[in-house]
């Protein structure tokens, strides 16, 4: 079983502080909602995100990345036959739980609609299968809760080492990366699983979870 954890991705709801501004209202009347219940998106709101969170506009309000990895891993042969299980933990501490059997719209448009009643209603079932389930959680209560063994954390300011060495052989491989397109984690790791770095040069979340991925199939026999 390979465990994929996103730690504090960039993925939320407007904050009250951005409310008055008028990019932000525009965006909240186009899509038919009130600025309570809809994600923060940097490509509608940069300049509300700026003015407010001076050098944050740049990593908040990007659902985009975690909708480009969650259409990665959910359709991975590893998730097909059951072996892959994805986690997000977002900077305001909650966790999305997510079904291996969950398919994620391909249409940005209507996951951002998925994951704003997501935030509503905490759980997305469909015939009594849960498909999604939001939590609040730090990552290091979450790991705890789970009992996830074999951590290891990816992070680019580390010595390089190989990938086949971070997913290891073991039957269960726990893998944290950062859910944000620059800066550092927010979320203090210190103690949870050794720290990787894959390439020397900064990659997409997306591509370090199918490298990961398809590493793992590799490694474990689950392709030829």
């Amino acid at each position: 079983m390979l465990n994929i954890i996103i730690a504090d991705a960039e993925l939320e709801l407007v904050p009250k502080e951005l409310w008055s501004f008028p990019d932000a209202l525009s965006y909240s009347r186009r899509r038919s909602k009130k600025l309570s219940e809809v994600l923060l998106d940097s490509n509608y709101m940069h300049r509300a995100i700026e003015s407010v969170f001076p050098g944050e506009s740049t990593r908040r309000g990007r659902p985009d990345i975690i909708h480009t990895l969650l259409l990665t891993c959910q359709e991975s042969i590893l998730n097909k036959v059951g072996m892959l299980r994805v986690f997000i933990h977002t900077r305001e501490n909650k966790v999305i739980i997510v079904n291996w059997q969950t398919r994620i719209p391909r249409s940005f448009n209507r996951f951002a609609g998925l994951i704003e009643d997501l935030f509503d209603k905490k759980k997305i079932q469909n015939n009594g299968l849960i498909l999604l389930e939001m939590i609040d959680s730090t990552i290091r209560e979450f790991i705890s809760s789970k009992g996830f063994r074999n951590v290891r954390i990816f992070a680019p300011d580390q010595k390089l080492r190989s990938l086949s060495d971070a997913i290891g052989i073991e039957d269960e491989t726990t893998l944290i990366i950062g859910g944000f397109s620059e800066g550092k984690f927010r979320s203090d790791l210190d103690g949870l699983g050794e720290k990787y770095s894959i390439y020397p040069e900064e990659l997409t979340i997306w591509t370090v979870a199918m490298e990961a991925i398809c590493t793992y199939e590799r490694l474990h026999s689950v392709v030829t």
